[in-house]
Protein backbone atom coordinates (compact mmCIF):
# COMPACT_ATOMS: atom_id res chain seq x y z
CA UNK A 1 0.00 0.00 0.00
CA UNK A 2 1.21 3.59 -1.08
CA UNK A 3 1.86 5.75 2.10
CA UNK A 4 -0.10 9.01 2.37
CA UNK A 5 2.56 11.82 3.25
CA UNK A 6 1.31 14.73 1.86
CA UNK A 7 -0.97 16.94 4.36
CA UNK A 8 -3.63 18.95 2.81
CA UNK A 9 -6.08 21.44 3.94
CA UNK A 10 -9.72 21.53 3.47
CA UNK A 11 -12.61 24.09 5.09
CA UNK A 12 -15.24 23.42 6.72
CA UNK A 13 -17.97 23.99 3.99
CA UNK A 14 -15.98 21.53 1.48
CA UNK A 15 -16.36 19.01 4.12
CA UNK A 16 -19.94 19.12 4.56
CA UNK A 17 -21.00 19.63 1.46
CA UNK A 18 -19.09 16.31 0.76
CA UNK A 19 -21.69 14.88 3.04
CA UNK A 20 -24.65 16.69 2.34
CA UNK A 21 -24.60 15.47 -1.35
CA UNK A 22 -22.92 12.54 -1.81
CA UNK A 23 -23.05 12.37 -5.39
CA UNK A 24 -21.21 15.75 -6.24
CA UNK A 25 -18.22 17.04 -7.55
CA UNK A 26 -17.44 17.95 -3.80
CA UNK A 27 -17.65 14.02 -2.73
CA UNK A 28 -15.96 13.27 -5.36
CA UNK A 29 -12.94 15.61 -4.71
CA UNK A 30 -13.13 14.30 -0.80
CA UNK A 31 -12.74 10.69 -1.92
CA UNK A 32 -9.75 11.74 -3.95
CA UNK A 33 -8.55 13.78 -1.07
CA UNK A 34 -8.30 10.61 1.30
CA UNK A 35 -6.79 8.17 -1.36
CA UNK A 36 -4.10 10.36 -2.01
CA UNK A 37 -3.62 12.88 1.12
CA UNK A 38 -3.72 13.22 5.12
CA UNK A 39 -5.91 15.70 5.86
CA UNK A 40 -4.85 18.48 8.15
CA UNK A 41 -7.01 19.38 10.70
CA UNK A 42 -6.03 21.52 14.24
CA UNK A 43 -8.38 21.77 17.46
CA UNK A 44 -10.14 24.79 16.21
CA UNK A 45 -10.75 23.61 12.46
CA UNK A 46 -12.33 20.20 13.68
CA UNK A 47 -14.47 22.23 16.74
CA UNK A 48 -15.95 24.37 13.36
CA UNK A 49 -16.55 21.08 11.71
CA UNK A 50 -18.20 19.35 14.48
CA UNK A 51 -20.59 22.43 15.66
CA UNK A 52 -21.64 23.57 11.84
CA UNK A 53 -22.17 19.86 11.30
CA UNK A 54 -24.38 19.59 14.44
CA UNK A 55 -26.90 22.47 13.08
CA UNK A 56 -30.28 21.60 12.91
CA UNK A 57 -30.98 23.06 9.80
CA UNK A 58 -28.92 20.10 8.35
CA UNK A 59 -31.01 17.45 9.91
CA UNK A 60 -32.77 16.66 6.86
CA UNK A 61 -29.73 15.71 4.49
CA UNK A 62 -27.67 13.64 7.19
CA UNK A 63 -30.43 12.06 8.62
CA UNK A 64 -30.30 9.96 12.33
CA UNK A 65 -26.81 8.96 11.84
CA UNK A 66 -25.47 10.28 8.65
CA UNK A 67 -23.53 13.33 10.49
CA UNK A 68 -21.26 10.45 12.58
CA UNK A 69 -21.03 8.73 9.70
CA UNK A 70 -19.54 11.57 7.88
CA UNK A 71 -17.52 12.79 10.78
CA UNK A 72 -15.88 9.01 11.34
CA UNK A 73 -15.01 8.92 7.31
CA UNK A 74 -13.18 12.36 7.89
CA UNK A 75 -11.62 11.34 11.19
CA UNK A 76 -10.29 8.41 10.03
CA UNK A 77 -7.89 10.60 7.50
CA UNK A 78 -6.90 13.28 8.98
CA UNK A 79 -3.74 14.23 11.48
CA UNK A 80 -3.89 16.81 14.41
CA UNK A 81 -1.33 19.76 14.63
CA UNK A 82 -1.25 22.02 17.00
CA UNK A 83 -1.92 25.72 16.23
CA UNK A 84 0.71 27.87 16.02
CA UNK A 85 1.08 29.81 12.95
CA UNK A 86 -0.29 33.17 13.34
CA UNK A 87 -1.84 34.77 10.11
CA UNK A 88 -3.79 37.33 9.56
CA UNK A 89 -4.28 37.43 5.47
CA UNK A 90 -7.85 36.74 4.74
CA UNK A 91 -10.61 39.52 4.56
CA UNK A 92 -12.73 37.22 6.82
CA UNK A 93 -10.30 36.75 10.01
CA UNK A 94 -12.40 33.19 10.66
CA UNK A 95 -10.61 31.82 7.73
CA UNK A 96 -6.98 32.34 9.06
CA UNK A 97 -7.28 29.08 10.80
CA UNK A 98 -6.87 27.37 6.90
CA UNK A 99 -4.21 29.31 5.94
CA UNK A 100 -2.60 28.75 9.71
CA UNK A 101 -2.94 25.22 9.47
CA UNK A 102 -1.34 24.99 6.16
CA UNK A 103 1.42 26.76 7.76
CA UNK A 104 1.77 24.31 10.62
CA UNK A 105 1.21 21.21 8.85
CA UNK A 106 3.48 22.19 5.66
CA UNK A 107 0.21 21.66 3.19
CA UNK A 108 0.70 23.03 -0.23
CA UNK A 109 -2.96 22.71 -0.69
CA UNK A 110 -6.20 24.64 0.57
CA UNK A 111 -9.64 23.68 -0.77
CA UNK A 112 -11.90 26.18 -0.20
CA UNK A 113 -15.44 27.40 -1.59
CA UNK A 114 -15.14 30.50 0.67
CA UNK A 115 -14.74 33.44 -1.75
CA UNK A 116 -12.43 35.52 0.60
CA UNK A 117 -9.64 32.60 0.46
CA UNK A 118 -10.16 31.78 -2.89
CA UNK A 119 -8.98 35.72 -3.99
CA UNK A 120 -5.98 34.96 -2.37
CA UNK A 121 -5.23 32.37 -4.58
CA UNK A 122 -1.77 31.88 -3.42
CA UNK A 123 -0.13 32.27 0.13
CA UNK A 124 4.04 31.86 0.43
CA UNK A 125 3.54 28.45 -0.90
CA UNK A 126 0.38 27.16 -0.46
CA UNK A 127 -1.79 27.26 -3.33
CA UNK A 128 -5.53 27.55 -3.04
CA UNK A 129 -8.34 26.02 -4.86
CA UNK A 130 -11.88 25.61 -5.74
CA UNK A 131 -13.31 21.87 -5.49
CA UNK A 132 -13.16 22.03 -9.29
CA UNK A 133 -10.03 23.32 -9.46
CA UNK A 134 -8.54 20.43 -7.58
CA UNK A 135 -10.83 17.69 -9.24
CA UNK A 136 -9.67 19.14 -12.83
CA UNK A 137 -6.06 19.36 -11.68
CA UNK A 138 -5.78 15.76 -9.83
CA UNK A 139 -8.80 13.47 -12.00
Amino acid sequence: MKSKTAYIVIDTNVLISAGLLPQSKTAQVLSMVVEHFVIAQNQDTWHELETRIAQPKLDRYFGESGRLRHLVKIAQSIQRFESSAVVSVSRDKSDNKFIGLAIDSGAKILISGDPDLKDIKKYQDIEILSPTQFFERFK
